[in-house]
């Protein structure tokens, strides 16, 4: 498998599921810790920011086909509630990158908070500080 190759897998699931690509870039990879901090990172980035473009769609598009359907809540979703609720856009932020996953917490994160401009960064932060956290401990093993 060529090295693009497994960046590009890297970048694409830290943007899906955050939690599956830093220990694939850090231990099945073996890439160091600045290329698994640095791919991470940018794959959520790219990740939230154009899922937070998209969120306002994904929205209107549940309305359309929830008008008449009685509204099911999954345990990640209402488990975000209480976060939403509880902790407000800080318990989500931290949260989303690994528990949710950055789509999900992205929408979240919006629902309640829909001001991107405050919103976008903290999750970003989120990110970047997981990202740091994860890379530094699973490149030291």
């Amino acid at each position: 498998m060529s090295i693009a190759f497994k960046i590009l897998v890297v970048i694409f699931l830290s943007g899906i599921k955050f939690m599956i690509a830093i220990p694939l870039s850090a231990i099945k990879y073996d890439f160091n810790f600045t290329q698994t901090f640095l791919f991470s990172v940018a794959g959520g980035v790219i990740s939230i920011c154009a899922f937070s473009y998209l969120s306002d769609k994904i929205y209107k598009l549940i309305q359309k086909r929830r008008k008449n359907k009685i509204k099911k809540r999954s345990v990640k979703k209402a488990f975000g509630i209480i976060t939403a609720r509880k902790y407000g856009l800080i318990g989500i932020a931290f949260l989303t990158p690994i528990l949710f996953s950055i789509p999900i917490g992205t929408y979240l994160a919006l629902y309640f908070f829909p001001e991107k401009r405050k919103t976008i960064p903290i999750l970003i932060t989120s990110v970047v500080g997981w990202s740091l956290v994860l890379s530094f401990v699973l490149t030291a093993l």
